[in-house]
């Protein structure tokens, strides 16, 4: 019976080196002389060749496995970090969110964390505690996420009643994670803009911004700017970025486009205001301030002619990179460009809603069903553009629904074939997370009218094209639409009777519309 050695019994270093081992136990002279580590020369093993089955013959039976039952393990101790992982992914998006998380994430211990900090980290669980429990159906951790809302306001009123506290980031950021809550998931109608004006007074405590700015305040900064003007719109009350030292932020980027919409942020701030000096000015019957609302509104115009003519030349320029079939039927270039646009219209639509009330004009009528149209569109365009991976920013999603908000309205809902295709546009859009607490009419129920719609009775056929300066968009001299039978008065355009049967837009009633859609007008987080 012939048996064999195995591999060289040398040590690890020698095999390395390929050199002959002296095998000289615990270590190796060559190891001991070169003064290296040495594991010794290994234990010789023997392999028997006559163990081997022969051929032909049987294996015995292997022992039968014994099933052993699986713990269970419990994923308690990790609900919190389950809860805040979904809704980060889902709904926490932007600066001011970006910034709260950065403080848990990166200052928090509950070994040393302050009052303010730890109250902050409460406001964040209990939005998202809720926000999960909503979304999967589960009563009992909805209900546990409300519970620890009403905590956290009892004591997010104490930290307010103390001056150390009022003005600290982590209080701004926990009534910030409170609003969120209200949005998505409201206690009550219209708390939210509570929240909203609660987050103004205390950024109005601090004072405007001043250099330089750390990534927390300008994150605040940018994000209170888009909620601050909506709430106003809402409310029909002045906002606080209506006031000259709020206005000027710095711009994340040096961007044409970021310019622009940083230019028709500001209009839309003064419309808060101008739309409160509207409505007293209405109240109070004084036609001297009537007529300088009516003058500053039309400078105001004349400000967005020339952003819109800014627009069409960056338009211009980008129109040669590739694009999307859409994108060429509308000479819209890109997602940037169509955010913009979305942005001007919806501006537009703003100051020629206060001029309209107190000058009221078929005229201006036509300009803002032409205004809400080119939303239309360019709200479809962009969400071709998501469908091939092309996204946008939270500011872009901001800004995507309020020009819904507004389309909306000034194209009367169902009542029009354009406000039905808008519904159907936004349908194409939503996976179902609104903003429920931003709403005065819950979008869920427009949304699912959408499928049930009849066909639409009245068609472009029955409307004609008219020629009209100042109108918006590349095209949108061509674009106003006035019926068929209405006879047009001079050389001015204005009509007999109304150009279009439109709802009228509720003074003061702009509610922020959030959803959390596969396009890139999502806004979820952050606001």
């Amino acid at each position: 019976m012939v048996s064999r050695g195995g591999r060289s019994r040398g040590c690890a270093n020698c095999r390395r080196r390929r050199v002959k081992c002296d095998e000289t136990r615990p270590v190796c002279l060559r190891c001991q002389k070169r003064q290296l580590d040495c594991d010794g020369p290994k234990e010789q093993t023997w392999i028997n060749q006559s163990s081997a089955p022969k051929k032909g013959s049987s294996i015995p039976d292997a022992p039968a496995l014994i099933p052993i039952p699986a713990t269970r393990i419990s994923l308690a101790g990790f609900e919190n970090e389950i809860y805040l992982a979904f809704t980060r992914k889902t709904l926490l998006r932007g600066p001011a969110i970006e910034a709260a998380c950065d403080l848990v994430y990166h200052h928090y211990s509950p070994s040393n964390a302050t009052p303010a900090l730890t109250l902050l980290v409460e406001g964040i669980s209990c939005l998202a505690t809720t926000f999960f429990g909503s979304q999967h159906n589960q009563f009992g951790i909805k209900s546990k996420g409300y519970k620890q809302y009403g905590k956290v306001l009892r004591q997010l009123n104490v930290h307010l009643a103390t001056p150390t506290m009022q003005t600290l980031d982590e209080t701004l950021l926990t009534v910030w994670a409170c609003m969120l809550l209200e949005i998505f998931l409201p206690t009550g109608p219209n708390n939210f803009l509570k929240h909203m004006r609660g987050i103004e007074a205390i950024m109005e405590m601090r004072g405007p911004p001043t250099l330089p700015y750390s990534c927390t305040t300008l994150g605040v900064l940018r994000s209170a700017r888009t909620l601050s003007i909506i709430a106003g719109l809402a409310t029909a009350q002045s906002c606080l970025f209506s006031v000259e030292e709020w206005k000027e932020l710095p711009l994340p980027v040096e961007d044409a486009f970021e310019q622009l919409r940083h230019n028709l942020f500001k209009i839309l701030a003064d419309c808060t205001r101008l739309m409160q000096e509207r409505d007293e000015c209405l109240i109070s019957g004084d036609t001297w301030t009537k007529a300088q609302i009516i003058q500053e509104t039309k400078y105001q115009l004349k400000a967005l002619d020339k952003i819109n003519t800014t627009w069409i030349t960056l338009n211009q320029q980008r129109l040669n990179k590739t694009q999307s079939p859409l994108a060429k039927k509308l000479r819209i270039a890109d997602h940037d460009s169509a955010t913009v646009y979305l942005l001007y219209n919806a501006t537009y639509t703003c100051v020629l809603n206060i001029l309209d009330a107190l000058e009221h004009s078929p005229y201006y009528i036509a300009l803002r069903m032409s205004a809400a149209i080119s939303i239309t569109d360019s709200l479809e365009m962009k969400i071709s553009e998501h469908s091939k991976g092309i996204e946008g920013n939270h500011e872009a999603s901001v800004i995507s629904f309020l020009a819904i908000k507004v389309a909306w309205q000034t194209l009367g809902g169902f009542a029009s074939a354009e406000g039905r295709r808008l519904a159907r546009v936004v349908k194409m859009a939503a996976t179902g997370i609104f903003a429920l607490g931003a709403w005065e009419q819950s979008p869920t129920s427009i949304v699912q009218s959408v499928s049930s719609l009849d066909p639409p009775l009245e068609t472009r056929a029955n409307y004609r094209s008219v020629k009209a300066y100042g109108g918006p968009g590349v095209d949108a001299t061509e674009r106003l639409l006035v019926p068929r039978e209405t006879q047009m008065l001079g050389s001015d355009h204005m009509v007999s009777e109304p150009v279009v049967s439109v709802k009228t837009i509720l003074q003061g009633e702009y509610p922020l519309a959030f959803i959390n859609a596969a396009s890139t007008i999502v806004p979820s987080a952050d606001v």
